[in-house]
């Protein structure tokens, strides 16, 4: 039996990283189970298609980043401690499974009828939920956010997501002391975009 988990993992594992590498709809299912090193049937006894195994990726990987978020989003304290934990925790989670990150975010950028962008979509319209929530929650302190919670969620972590994959490109989230600085910078530029509103 450990070699069917196992199996599963590493088909898992080849697809995270050829789908991040390559993008969803340029991996056919052989270039899978021959990076994987095994055969199609075995593929199939664990995965009824390329989709299934997104699919599987997707909801282990998405609701890992969900609870995370959702756990420190549903903590009560001042605003600006919960953003600076909020941040953090999303960095920590994208740097934790970068090619997850990665190939979630470049799945919700896809074509809006390609498959892959419709089985990425219900987590990022849940991420956007989970910060809609946070930001509501905290505009009875901060009057800045009342009545635009949505528009703030949707900008931070646009905003974050933008940082992450520049500083993915330059290489540079390998450094704890940069992930530190693209935390503070990331609720500094907020906090001074909310003020400015």
């Amino acid at each position: 039996m450990m070699q069917d988990g196992s199996n599963r993992q590493k088909i898992l594992a080849c697809a995270q990283h050829l789908f991040f590498e390559k993008g969803y709809d340029a991996v056919g299912v052989q270039e899978i189970v021959n990076t994987a090193g095994i055969t199609k049937p075995t593929m199939y006894y664990y995965f009824k298609s390329k989709q299934g195994l997104l699919e599987c990726l997707l909801e282990e990987g998405g609701e890992r980043l969900l609870h995370r978020i959702g756990d420190i989003t549903e903590q009560d304290g001042d605003f600006e401690d919960m953003l600076y934990q909020v941040t953090e925790v999303y960095v920590w989670c994208a740097v934790g499974d970068m090619e997850f990150y990665l190939m979630l975010v470049s799945l919700f950028s896809s074509a809006k009828d390609n498959e892959a962008f419709r089985l990425a979509k219900p987590y990022i319209s849940r991420l956007i939920k989970l910060m809609t929530a946070f930001f509501e929650k905290h505009s009875k302190q901060q009057v800045e956010l009342r009545g635009r919670e949505e528009y703030f969620a949707i900008s931070y972590t646009g905003m974050i997501n933008m940082y992450m994959l520049v500083y993915f490109e330059r290489g540079e989230l390998k450094s704890e002391k940069v992930l530190r600085t693209l935390v503070k910078e990331t609720c500094s530029f907020f906090k001074k975009a909310l003020i400015e509103e």
